[in-house]
């Protein structure tokens, strides 16, 4: 066999196995599977949240007896409703503040040059590589110094701290593909830079904000992943009441998800994509 026929004849064999790979049975096999390990804790959390502290333990996947007993004891005896406002208040505030840092910061790396501007965008990246265990002592100390321990502020601080440069980043990103000529047309219209930037730029790239959402110790700045610890007692865990408080928890991501998934889908495929 000549070595040009056996070339033809490996690619049609690779052909194959991508066609096979590609085909929609494969496809949808695929996606079933992703969404049935996305879906199933969940649907195991609700089925437990309704069972009774002693039903947790029973062999049975169903609950014998339903009840909302658990959510009762998760949301009011330990008062983790607390905690969700915490985080819807927290996540807000960090969001906000991260945006407006960010945005203009992106839009500043994606537009102008200045000295050493490369290497001001890698120390903002190289700051969000740095380990955060490596920080947990002196933000501990900085929180404690300065009287924000235990409060909202300090953990919207570790936020912006911890999101900020890759908000940078995407929205650098984002600002990039949208071309320099609509802030030239804006600028011969006579808007100055920032008046370009806000009537013409930032509402393009509004679709990239979906990208954007150890000091706690009380419920007054506790958030959901911490205050799930409260139903871990020394002897026992309250199961029943722990995915009752999962199930919750899980509530404000779903509505954010709901109500902006639009913009979700944009702000994944980038820039002016899909508008």
């Amino acid at each position: 066999m000549s070595r040009a026929r056996f070339g033809v004849d490996r690619y049609r064999r690779r052909q194959r196995v991508w066609n096979f790979v590609e085909s929609p049975y494969v496809v949808h096999a695929v996606l079933f599977l992703a969404v049935f390990f996305i879906i199933t804790p969940l649907v195991w959390d609700l089925v437990t949240s309704l069972k009774t502290r002693e039903g947790v333990l029973a062999l049975t996947y169903l609950p014998q007896d339903p009840t909302l007993a658990a959510y009762e004891r998760a949301l009011f005896d330990r008062g983790f409703w607390q905690a969700v406002v915490n985080s819807v208040i927290v996540a807000s505030a960090s969001t906000a503040v991260v945006m407006l840092l960010g945005t203009p910061a992106g839009y500043v790396f994606s537009r102008f040059r200045f000295p050493f501007d490369n290497a001001v965008f890698v120390f903002v990246l190289f700051t969000r590589l740095f380990p955060p265990i490596g920080l947990v002592t002196p933000y501990y100390r900085i929180m404690t110094s300065t009287g924000l321990q235990n409060t909202k502020v300090g953990i919207v601080i570790a936020n912006v701290y911890l999101w900020l440069p890759l908000v940078i980043y995407i929205m650098r990103n984002f600002f990039i593909t949208i071309p320099q000529a609509l802030d030239e047309a804006a600028r011969v219209d006579g808007c100055t830079k920032v008046q370009a930037f806000r009537h013409i730029v930032f509402p393009v790239v509004l679709p990239g904000f979906a990208f954007a959402f150890t000091v706690s110790t009380d419920l007054n700045s506790m958030t959901i992943p911490v205050a799930t610890f409260l139903f871990v007692g020394d002897t026992s865990i309250d199961w029943a009441a722990m995915t009752a408080a999962a199930v919750v928890a899980v509530i404000p991501s779903a509505l954010v998800v709901v109500f902006f998934q639009r913009y979700i889908v944009v702000g994944m495929t980038g820039g002016l994509k899909g508008e």
